[in-house]
């Protein structure tokens, strides 16, 4: 693999692990509340080449949304989009994953579908469907991304673990915060709490940088591995139809 391509498909993909949401304020008394609408942006560039990264939250109604994430270049792209409910007082529930790849070599497709009667998961990659038990509580690629953010509002800040359905197979995501900084982004300063998620079979590591006093936002993201590093700032912010023109 050239490095270009490594370079790209690491913005491209990794921009996914850690996907910045918008949730509305919940009061110190009150359950954190389910997410609201949004669309952010976030963009980088490597050797000149600009990487758009949108995010946004689409409400489908009877507690149920559906998360999308797209990632646009010049010679690549990815969605995935996450269909899922929250029940009142538990974990959200996933119903559908969905990964589309084009670009950078072979395209890519992939399909989970949760069966929680049953407590199994469907994968299809590429048309070739199996099944897989899975415990109470499991995520997908892109809906964790709520429940994590949940978690921070609700002020929790240990952990920070979740059981994702990935590759045919479970595996456990892990985050801790590591630090406070204040950073400069187009949206002006910002106070944030950093996290970091390791991997125990990879020297990949991601940071996320995200502002508490906006509901845990994603400000940047960073992937460092093999000598690269990735990045990507927030651009633009909409909540509610409402842009977020500044942070002051």
């Amino acid at each position: 693999m050239t490095r270009l391509k490594r370079l790209t498909l690491g913005l491209l993909t990794g921009a996914t692990l850690t996907a910045g949401l918008w949730l509305p304020a919940a009061n110190a008394a009150d359950e954190p509340a389910p997410p609201n609408q949004f669309r952010n942006i976030y963009k980088s560039s490597v050797y000149g080449m600009t990487v758009t990264v949108t995010h946004e939250l689409i409400p489908l109604g009877d507690n149920r949304h559906k998360l999308r994430f797209f990632a646009d270049s010049l010679v690549a792209s990815i969605e995935e989009t996450s269909t899922f409910s929250s029940p009142e007082g538990e974990l959200l529930q996933p119903e559908l994953y969905s990964y589309d790849r084009s670009g950078l070599g072979r395209d890519r497709k992939a399909r989970i579908t949760f069966d929680w009667d049953t407590r199994k998961v469907i994968n299809d990659i590429n048309d070739n469907p199996w099944k897989m038990d899975v415990p109470v509580g499991t995520q997908d690629k892109v809906s964790f991304q709520v429940q994590l953010q949940r978690d921070l509002i609700a002020g929790k800040t240990e952990n920070l673990a979740y059981t994702i359905a990935d590759g045919g197979k479970t595996k456990q995501y892990d985050f801790a915060i590591v630090g406070n900084e204040r950073l400069k982004t187009p949206l002006g300063e910002v106070d944030t709490v950093k996290i970091k998620r390791t991997r125990k079979d990879s020297d990949r590591v991601t940071y996320a940088w995200m502002a508490p006093k906006y509901d845990y936002l994603l400000v940047r993201m960073q992937q460092e591995e093999d000598g690269d590093v990735y990045t990507i700032n927030i651009d633009e912010a909409e909540v509610d139809k409402q842009k977020i023109s500044s942070f002051n």
